[in-house]
């Protein structure tokens, strides 16, 4: 039998060496992408970043046709945490050179005949740490509860605490132990945290205007996590096409139920109700995030429900409806729990941001008598506009492929796409899974055009090269 502690270490274990692996891997592909033409980061920050905000369950679903017949707990973790590479590395880069330092430094520091090494350790990685280090405190969080991943390549081989919690929960009813499970995991998600306070953890921007120096480590990098990408979007691209007679037949389906109607609304049901969540999560989160990044000071407390599992968080939802009177329980319960865990990432976007307003233009405003929403409409949000639309997309993504609360909350005609995903690419035949490798390209192509949009605007501010 498995005990909490081995659980907690297996977790622990598989976010430490995800966030580890791919802020090593991450930094050289960043420096080198810092340094690229305008045109070579505009085309590859889409494809870097795609991967960090599709369901990680989808990365699983595409890899799992490379897994052998059979596999351990040791390869079952392996496999966990190469997927979260290639969900992370890109993020972790496109972090990187948003922190590369000023090119007068660089040559400052050759002019004192200073080695490149040097340069690298003395100059640029005490400037970037910060930043490197709150980047990878996400992706630890986010590793540490990846619900969808673990079930998918993990294949009842890898118990986390977010699995072993469903179980207890949902087949054993021992919600006692289950409240003990979610203990250790905030416990886990507070150590994350005052390791990465250590270090200086700081948020910020995603895309910078400073250039680096890359090496070709960095450009290996950068293009294996392309080639893993591309790799990923053709083999969805290729069964969508391929399966059940071909693309157009797919979409036909998409207005069914499924073979032998394994789902309980359609399709594209499913995704009314993933866009309607979504519009609801974006207005509770947003203004939510927007008056966190505004405060003063800044506090990795805005980042704390990041680390709590959705997992845990739609299983709090659920035994609290019980309480509730019945005519206040239905949909928005999900809307609700997502805000939970997506208002830290539209934090972690906004907060940079507002803190480089410059505060002159706040106080002047006041001084001609603007009030604050005045002040919001004619200075803050024509200033702001790119990195709110930033989070605003990101936000919207997050909740869009979220899996581990709607597997809770979203039942019967509530389903979302990402539950009818998995539960079509879980069922035997080409049809349902035709039908869930179409949907699931139908929502890789829409990441992957907002994602491009919000880097070439990026690009396209004046001052950048």
């Amino acid at each position: 039998m498995i005990t909490s502690f081995e659980l907690l270490g297996t977790t622990a274990l598989i976010a430490l060496l995800s966030a580890v692996a791919s802020a090593v891997l991450g930094y050289p592909a960043g420096n080198w992408l810092a340094g690229a033409r305008s045109w070579v980061r505009t085309l590859l920050t889409p494809l870097l970043l795609l991967p960090f905000l599709l369901p990680p369950f989808l990365i699983g679903i595409s890899l799992l046709p490379l897994q052998q017949a059979t596999i351990n707990s040791e390869t079952g973790i392996l496999w966990i945490v190469a997927a979260h590479l290639i969900m992370n590395i890109g993020f972790m880069a496109r972090v990187t050179a948003s922190l590369a330092v000023p090119a007068e430094q660089l040559e400052a520091a050759e002019l004192d005949r200073a080695s490149r090494w040097q340069v690298r350790l003395r100059i640029e990685l005490p400037q970037q740490l910060p930043g490197i280090s709150a980047a990878a405190l996400l992706v630890a969080l986010y590793s540490a509860t990846s619900y969808g991943l673990v079930i998918s390549l993990g294949r009842g081989k890898v118990n986390t605490l977010e699995t072993e919690i469903v179980q207890l929960a949902l087949r054993e009813l021992d919600l006692s132990g289950a409240a003990v499970l979610a203990l250790l995991q905030t416990l886990l998600t507070l150590a994350m945290f005052w390791l990465s306070s250590r270090l200086g953890a700081n948020p910020t921007p995603l895309f910078g205007q400073e250039r680096s120096r890359g090496s070709w480590l960095g450009l290996g990098i950068a293009l294996a996590t392309v080639s893993a990408v591309i790799w990923i979007v053709s083999s969805i691209a290729n069964r969508a096409f391929t399966l059940n007679d071909g693309i157009g037949n797919n979409i036909v389906a998409l207005g069914s139920q499924g073979a032998r109607d394994v789902l309980n609304v359609t399709v594209l049901e499913a995704a009314g109700n993933s866009l309607r969540n979504m519009a609801m999560t974006l207005l509770i989160a947003l203004p939510v995030a927007w008056f966190a990044a505004g405060r003063v000071k800044a506090s990795a407390v805005w980042l704390l429900p990041i680390g709590i599992s959705p997992v845990v968080i739609g299983l709090l939802f659920l035994v609290g409806s019980g309480y509730l009177p019945q005519s206040l329980v239905g949909w928005w319960l999900l809307p609700l729990a997502q805000a939970i865990f997506v208002t830290p990432l539209g934090y972690q976007i906004l907060r940079p941001a507002r803190a480089s307003l410059p505060n002159e233009y706040l106080e002047s405003a006041r001084l001609d008598g603007a009030s604050r929403g005045q002040a919001f409409q004619l200075i803050e949000l024509p200033v702001l506009a790119k990195p709110l639309a930033t989070a605003v997309a990101f936000s919207a993504l997050g909740s869009l492929g979220e899996f581990g609360a709607a597997s809770f909350l979203a039942y019967g005609s509530q389903t979302t796409l990402p539950l009818a995903i998995f539960r079509l690419a879980s069922r035997p035949g080409a049809e349902n899974l035709g039908m869930a490798m179409t949907a699931s390209l139908l929502l890789l192509v829409l990441a992957l055009v907002v994602v491009y949009f919000i880097a070439r605007e990026a690009r396209s501010e004046p001052g950048q090269q």
